[in-house]
């Protein structure tokens, strides 16, 4: 399965149910239009780093990007989008939780990499329809192995 659906599974069990979209900038920018906020945007996958290991396996580190929305109006001040940040970080925060805990089958999916690479960052005005939250870039491994003969 793709890591997309992998994050879109998350997302849902978030507890605002937020919305998701995945796609470049362009395709965000449109779709995000059509969309229901709260709203998690999916970047395509910045890198992915393939860890083969001495037993003949394989481990996938990716680094995700994701926004998480609220939508906003075009003559507030950034000072009245700063309960948009606080709100977007708290989903962040969930999210950050969540995919630690994630499963797939009997077994955790993903490891989190701890330290600094989860940076998150406030977004203002983003889009076309005027949105507001935080950015998140974070690093994920995979904890299943694959394994070649």
């Amino acid at each position: 399965m793709p890591i997309r659906n992998h994050i879109y599974n998350i997302t849902q069990t978030l507890t605002s149910t937020p919305g998701f979209v995945y796609g470049t900038a362009n395709e965000l920018n449109q779709l995000a239009d059509d969309e229901a906020y709260p709203c998690i945007f999916m970047y395509p996958l910045q890198s992915i780093e393939l860890s083969p290991a001495i037993n003949g396996s394989v481990s996938n580190t990716f680094t995700v990007y994701l926004e998480f929305l609220f939508k906003t109006s075009f003559d507030q001040y950034t000072a009245d989008n700063e309960t948009y940040v606080s709100q977007a970080l708290h989903l962040a925060n969930e999210f950050l939780v969540k995919t630690a805990r994630y499963t797939d089958g009997p077994a955790r999916h993903f490891k989190v990499m701890a330290g600094s690479k989860a940076k998150c960052l406030p977004v203002y005005n983003k889009y076309d329809v005027n949105t507001t939250g935080v950015s998140l870039n974070l690093t994920l491994q995979t904890l299943g192995f694959e394994n070649y003969n």
